[in-house]
């Protein structure tokens, strides 16, 4: 089993992704059955502005083979 793959830096997702308001994958708006996909992580100088990023239940175990990754 092949763990998911590690969400994008912070500095690379929008506001939306960013709050947990959209996947942070395919950036649909996330309702119900949103799974958690990690940290994204991501500083800006000394301060760390890692988050917790959602994802809908399409990309709970990461992108799809497409390559979608927003």
């Amino acid at each position: 089993m092949t763990a998911p793959p590690k969400p994008p830096s912070v500095h690379e997702l929008s506001y939306g992704q960013c709050a947990g308001w959209n996947c942070v994958w395919c950036g649909t708006k996330l309702t119900i059955g949103a799974v958690s996909a990690g940290i994204a992580e991501g500083y800006s100088g000394a301060h760390d502005l890692s988050v917790e990023v959602f994802a809908c239940p399409d990309h709970a175990n990461g992108p799809d083979r497409k390559g979608d990754q927003r």
